[in-house]
C-alpha cells in the first residue's frame, strides 16, 4: 500500500512540474528554478511583469567560434612554465539548465502590430573560464562537446505580430536555452575551478508584452 501511495504521489509531482514550467514560461516569472532529472536546475529568466506568446523557430544556426574562443583563465598559469603538462577532470556538476531571452525588436504600443525585420542575426556567446590554460577541446572531450561554441540566429523572414491588448506594449524576442556545467580542472597538483556555457539551443520566437 505505502508503495502505491508513492508512485502515485511521485507521478502527481511530475505532472504538476511539467504544467508549472509551462505556466513559468507563458506568464513572465522574472526568475524561477525547478528541479528534474536531467538536469540541477531548470531556470527560465523573463522580463519583470511580462506575458509571453509563442510565436514559432524562424531563424538558421551558425557557428561562430573556434576551438580556442571565449577562454578565460585564473592569474596562476603554469601552462607557461610545464606547457606539456596534461590536465586531469573531476567534480562535473550536473548542469543547470537556463532558459534565456534576447529582444530582436523595439516596444510597440496597442494597437500596432510588432515586427523583426528578415536578416536580423542575434549572436549568443558560449563561454569558459578555469585555470591552468584550460583548454576547450579536453573540456569538450570529458563534459560536452558543444562546450565554448557560440552562435549567431538570423531570422529567415521577416516576422508580424498583432500585439491585441489595450494599455499594453509589445516587442518580439529570442527565446533560447543553454547548459551551465561547473567542474575541476587539476594540473600539476594544482586545482582550478571552474564553469562552461554550452551551445545554445531550442531556440524559438515569442511576443513579449507587459503594461504601459
Amino acid at each position: 500500500m505505502n508503495n502505491s501511495v508513492k508512485r502515485k504521489n511521485a507521478l502527481l509531482s511530475k505532472k504538476f512540474l511539467s504544467v508549472f514550467m509551462t505556466c513559468s514560461l507563458c506568464f513572465g516569472v522574472s526568475s524561477t528554478a525547478l528541479a528534474s532529472s536531467e538536469y540541477s536546475d531548470t531556470i527560465t529568466i523573463n522580463e519583470e511583469g511580462a506575458v509571453e506568446t509563442y510565436i514559432g523557430n524562424y531563424a538558421t544556426k551558425s557557428i561562430l567560434t573556434s576551438e580556442h574562443d571565449n577562454t578565460t583563465t585564473n592569474e596562476l598559469n603554469l601552462d607557461k612554465i610545464y606547457p606539456q603538462a596534461t590536465y586531469t577532470i573531476s567534480n562535473i556538476s550536473q548542469p543547470s539548465r537556463w532558459n534565456f531571452f534576447t529582444p530582436v525588436s523595439s516596444f510597440v504600443a496597442y494597437p500596432l502590430a510588432v515586427s523583426a525585420a528578415q536578416g536580423i542575426t542575434t549572436t549568443v556567446n558560449a563561454s569558459v573560464t578555469g585555470g591552468g590554460g584550460v583548454d576547450i577541446k579536453f573540456l569538450k572531450a570529458n563534459i560536452a562537446a558543444t562546450i565554448g561554441v557560440s552562435v549567431a540566429f538570423t531570422t529567415t523572414q521577416t516576422i508580424s505580430y498583432p500585439n491585441s491588448t489595450p494599455g499594453t506594449k509589445g516587442r518580439i524576442v529570442l527565446r533560447y536555452s543553454q547548459d551551465q556545467y561547473s567542474y575541476t580542472i587539476t594540473k600539476l597538483g594544482v586545482k582550478y575551478p571552474g564553469t562552461a556555457f554550452t551551445q545554445a539551443y531550442d531556440e524559438y520566437y515569442a511576443l513579449q508584452t507587459m503594461s504601459l
